[in-house]
């Protein structure tokens, strides 16, 4: 193939649906708790570690989740295995918290504290929680040391129209394993 070929069928790739047109709009977000917070040791209900809520009007850009991240903050066990959750909310009330230090864009830009809101510790409605990524693991014995991380990459997977959230928590085999969860989304018109 030629050049113009090759950049031809990079560009596709670059555009092709609504990530591609997301990436060149350069609206790429992620949020992540700062405190350590307990793991739950059984299938999340009504609180999340965090709730990211899109706040656009209907018919606007939806979230793409590109991934869901956790980091152990604190470890009291000799072993213990981890796992994230999430639950997608349809037709969700805003939350009552916009914790706006907890965004980032990654290149520099502000965040758009305008549309999607970020809370922590919320209490959601259960509409359904489901593991996601593979499960993690922790062998720091007592100590407030970093640990261990896990990520699954969905990529656009999930989807938060607007009015919509998504909420994420960690469940271990102990509550003295503390973590930070978060994601990373792209802002598109689907």
């Amino acid at each position: 193939m030629g050049a113009k070929t090759d950049e031809l069928l990079q560009e596709l790739i670059n555009t092709q649906g609504p990530l591609g047109y997301a990436r060149l709009a350069h609206e790429h977000e992620s949020a992540i708790t700062t405190a350590a917070v307990a793991a739950l040791v059984v299938r999340p209900t009504t609180v999340s570690l965090t709730t990211i809520w899109n706040g656009s009007n209907v018919g606007s850009k939806s979230l793409v989740i590109d991934r869901i991240f956790c980091h152990q903050l604190i470890s009291g066990a000799a072993q213990a295995f981890f796992n994230m959750w999430y639950c997608l909310h349809t037709n969700m009330t805003e939350p009552t918290n916009n914790i706006i230090t907890l965004r980032g864009t990654g290149d520099g830009r502000e965040s758009d504290v305008s549309t999607v809101f970020v809370d922590a510790d919320a209490t959601v409605k259960d509409d359904g929680w489901f593991p996601c990524g593979l499960p993690g693991e922790v062998e720091e014995v007592g100590t407030t040391i970093p640990g261990a991380s896990a990520e699954w990459e969905c990529n656009g997977r999930l989807v938060v129209p607007p009015r919509h959230g998504i909420s994420l928590h960690v469940v271990a085999g102990t509550t003295a394993e503390d973590f930070t969860i978060g994601a990373s989304w792209w802002r598109t018109q689907l």
